[in-house]
């Protein structure tokens, strides 16, 4: 007789237990244990609770390979769901085995875990053990189907409702109720206020202050006194919501004819366009991807989209300051250059068309397309071709975690035909399609690499540009980690070379994420280790810090809707002079759209609820000493980064030299691990 101990704990969270009976069979290398009810007195399965069992053998089944779980209905026709976190087991001879699951067993079901070591297909020998991964990624294949959203365009989960999503992906019930209450609560509060319904143009611009004035934070009352300031506007293209589009200028685009008597009162008297672009001070941001993206309808009536070039100066004091704008990419008599020299409302209009170009390519291309879209890529990816016991499935799969549930949301209420995107941005639902295919073909590998972006685009060295300076920090630290844990699994390219899981991997992310664009330099297969680390280390950055980067700070940046406009509702002006106050305010969104979109910004940046910091992983699916040690080192690396952080936050709040006066939106501890907002 051998008796082995079984330990199981029930997930510590709403609705995670179970009345349904369960069963546990140990199968080892020298047989299998009878199937034995888990059947203490009491309950259970009761959140949060952990039960000892005895398992009684005839013989000693050798080294134990898989526990089947069996659950089974509470009544025949009644089934309760279990969120299983983990079993270990004990053998006779006082050796532990650690089997994680973290995964809901739903109905009727039988669920095989592996034995928590991770291992390549390359590691496994045992024919049972290869047969068993290869019938877990089968079965997931099945469950995660993939679709086109539209042609062009990242694919994605083939669901139609939240309804249609298995229990393993969808939000947890304290999540999922909080995200409904905030939706539920933003339509009352706006019906009581009056503001909703009305198609009319803002009376006063203060007014906006009200809709949502009680969610106030430091930030979104910096931007209401400070939206019209040069300094403000130039400091949004380094620590704003897109922090990606400018680029250093060396030599002014032909499109763009830009003088020296333009710009001359602005530089001053000690030095010329010509000094500065040689200098290296003069930065770009060019919004050709606008040109030919249709225009929606709001409330019926035709919205406009320019597609701007924005000039830049960075001053001797450290700031970056618009110095010209033309809002169209064809220069001409009817493409005025706007100048800071300008009326006030010419130019504080030129800014808010600027700023209506980065909303429009900031909600496409830099948040939705290159966050969201792309963690549903790698998510799908790593759910559909590595199995649980897959060293790189343990490594990903935390930064997984409800990005699937948060997309569908999105294509069923957000970026929809008839969602908000359509009825409340400038673009429209084709707009927003075509924008969508347009960031696709310019997407590139090196892009999403932070370090080889900052490079090419030339701004590595620039000042007070705190997502630069917080993102190499927080890329350092990604990077180490994931160094450290592919370095103990692929000892040589060879490992690499063969792991055929691997290999589906990413041919998946390359044809269904890129569209098998060769041109996006995004590899169709692994050759060397160091191949591998670096795209892991992208991954685990995009789908955490840079997601973080562009989409905290919705809320607080663009609550002041001036400062951060979904939509303009009169041409671009085609000559200087004509711009009023009245005009200004006809232009910009009227109220019904302004409060849609700052309802939705403030759901979409809101706190997310059960949020799991960058770095911390309650899930245990590593088991082994060195995994563990290198997630210790990781959160040691992110406590080190968040420390620097608050120093020179509290330095920059001394001398009041920041704008706004701190950073936070690359602060650790507010990062999530996961797109799950």
């Amino acid at each position: 007789m051998a008796t082995y101990n079984l330990w199981v704990s029930t997930g510590n969270f709403l609705q995670s237990g179970s009345l349904s009976p369960v069963f546990a069979t140990l199968v080892g290398t020298d047989g299998e244990s009878p199937k034995t009810k888990l059947d203490n007195w009491g309950l259970d399965f009761y959140p949060g609770r952990e039960s000892e069992y005895e398992i009684n053998c005839e013989h000693d089944l050798g080294e134990i390979l898989l526990l089947r779980l069996h659950k089974e209905n509470f009544i025949e026709i009644i089934s309760t769901s279990w969120f299983c976190n983990f079993t270990k087991v004990t053998d006779p001879k006082r050796k532990i085995f650690n089997f994680p699951c973290y995964q809901w067993l739903e109905g009727h079901q039988i669920l095989d875990l592996r034995e928590g070591t991770a291992k390549t297909p390359g590691m496994d020998t045992v024919p049972l053990l290869q047969n068993q991964r290869k019938k877990e990624v089968l079965k997931r294949q099945s469950s995660y189907a993939w679709k086109v959203f539209a042609e062009g365009v990242p694919h994605c989960l083939d669901s139609e409702s939240i309804d249609d999503l298995e229990k393993n992906v969808q939000f947890s019930f304290t999540k999922a109720a909080l995200f409904t209450k905030r939706n539920a609560t933003k339509q009352v509060e706006l019906k009581l206020k009056g503001y909703s319904d009305s198609q009319k143009s803002w009376s006063e611009l203060d007014d906006i202050k009200d809709v949502f004035w009680f969610n106030k934070t430091d930030i979104s009352v910096y931007v209401t006194e400070h939206w019209k300031e040069d300094a403000f506007f130039g400091d949004q293209f380094l620590n704003g919501l897109n922090p990606t589009m400018i680029r250093k200028c060396t030599k002014l685009p032909p499109n763009f004819p830009v003088t020296q008597e333009m710009v001359a009162a602005s530089l001053g008297d000690s030095t010329t366009l010509q000094e500065e672009l040689e200098k290296g001070a003069i930065f770009l941001a060019d919004y050709h991807i606008l040109e030919g993206i249709p225009a929606g309808l709001n409330n019926g009536r035709q919205q406009y989209i320019a597609a701007p070039l924005c000039l830049l100066h960075l001053s001797a004091q450290g700031h970056l300051l618009p110095l010209a704008i033309q809002l169209s990419q064809s220069p001409g008599p009817k493409a005025p250059i706007f100048l800071p020299s300008d009326s006030e409302w010419d130019w504080i209009l030129a800014k808010t068309w600027v700023r209506n170009a980065d909303f429009l390519v900031h909600q496409a291309v830099t948040h939705l397309l290159r966050t969201h879209l792309l963690g549903e890529v790698f998510t799908m990816a790593t759910l559909r071709h590595l199995p649980m016991c897959h060293p790189l499935f343990k490594l990903l799969i935390p930064h997984t975690r409800y990005n699937l549930h948060i997309n569908t949301v999105a294509r069923l209420t957000l970026i929809s035909k008839d969602g908000v995107f359509d009825k409340a941005t400038g673009t429209g639902f084709q707009g927003l399609v075509k924008l969508l295919q347009e960031g696709t073909g310019a997407m590139t590998y090196s892009s999403l690499c932070l370090p080889e972006d900052l490079e090419a685009r030339g701004v590595s060295s620039l000042p007070n540009y705190y997502y630069q300076e917080d993102g190499l920090k927080i890329w350092a630290a990604i990077e180490s980690f994931v160094y450290g844990i592919v370095d103990f699994y692929y000892k040589t390219d060879q490992d690499v070379q063969g792991d055929s899981e691997l290999e589906s991997w990413i041919k998946e992310v390359f044809s269904k994420g890129f569209l098998e664009r060769k041109s996006s330099g995004i590899p169709s297969s692994f050759n060397t280790v160091k191949e591998l680390k670096k795209f892991m280390t992208m991954v685990v950055f995009t789908t955490s810090a840079q997601h973080a980067a562009v989409n905290s700070g919705q809320y607080e940046l663009g609550a002041w809707m001036p400062n951060f406009p979904s939509s303009m509702r009169k041409p671009p002006p085609q000559t200087k002079g004509t711009a009023t106050l009245e005009n200004y305010k006809d232009t910009i969104p009227e109220i019904n759209t302004t409060c849609t979109i700052l309802s939705t910004l403030w759901v979409l940046s809101a706190d997310p609820g059960d949020m799991i910091p960058l770095g911390v992983y309650p899930n245990e699916h590593f088991t082994e000493d060195e995994p563990k040690r290198l997630i210790a080192a990781f959160r040691n690396s992110l406590d080190q980064i968040s420390k620097e952080i608050e120093e020179r936050n509290d330095s920059l709040a001394e001398r009041k030299e920041a704008l706004p006066p701190h950073y936070l939106y690359l602060y650790p501890p507010k990062i999530e691990n996961s797109i799950s907002i």
